[in-house]
């Protein structure tokens, strides 16, 4: 869903100057809602259907009455830093030789939703007949949610390392994961943060 807007503030009253200070703010709003990406189906860790299939791995198969998630990505409850989210319970190997029952993506496999806010303010004063002056604020994640760098596969959890690989820590004193299926790599710099530019221009 996307949501835009526009609102110009009116007159207020019979006062020349408090009208001359609050009147013609335009205020806008660009809001982007929907689920999160689709989350690729992981691949078997054994290699096996390669030469039997005359293809590449096959796609893991899903487990049924296993949840694909051992956390909620969007409920802001857990430590990313130290939690796995993925549950490799919910995939096996499918067996050589035989092509996997599973599709490459399923509706209720979805990465964390990713939410894009813009908003801006300003305004236009007329000086004289021939000359203006126009002052504009324009900010974008107007809200400041937290966006965390992408681990090194490109994707924001790494679903395609193999399952029966144990989360990798940073070191032994930092629990911080940096591997790992179903694991959040927050070691890197944060992206995304709250960004403001004000644009100020006279014409003449």
């Amino acid at each position: 869903m996307t949501f835009a807007a526009n609102y110009t503030t009116p007159k207020w009253g019979e006062n020349r100057w408090v009208n001359y200070a609050i009147k013609d703010w335009m205020f806008g709003a660009v809001l982007q809602y929907g689920s999160g990406l689709p989350i690729a189906t992981p691949l078997n860790v054994s290699n096996n259907n390669t030469s039997t299939l005359l293809r590449g791995a096959s796609w893991s198969t899903r487990v049924n009455g296993e949840p694909l998630f051992l956390k909620d990505l969007n409920c802001h409850c857990f430590d990313p830093s130290t939690t796995q989210v993925l549950n490799p319970k919910a995939w096996i190997d499918t067996p050589s030789g035989t092509f996997s029952p599973s599709a490459a993506y399923y509706n209720d496999f979805r990465y964390q939703r990713r939410p894009q806010e813009l908003m801006s303010m300003g305004r236009t004063f007329r000086i004289k007949e021939r000359v203006s002056f126009q002052v504009r604020a324009e900010f974008n994640n107007i809200f400041n949610r937290a966006l965390f760098l992408n681990t090194t596969a490109g994707t924001f959890i790494n679903p395609s390392t193999a399952r029966n690989t144990d989360p990798k820590t940073l070191s032994p004193t930092d629990p911080r994961f940096v591997s790992g299926f179903g694991t959040i790599n927050t070691t890197g710099i944060v992206s995304g943060e709250r960004q403001g530019t004000l644009v100020a221009r006279i014409t003449f």
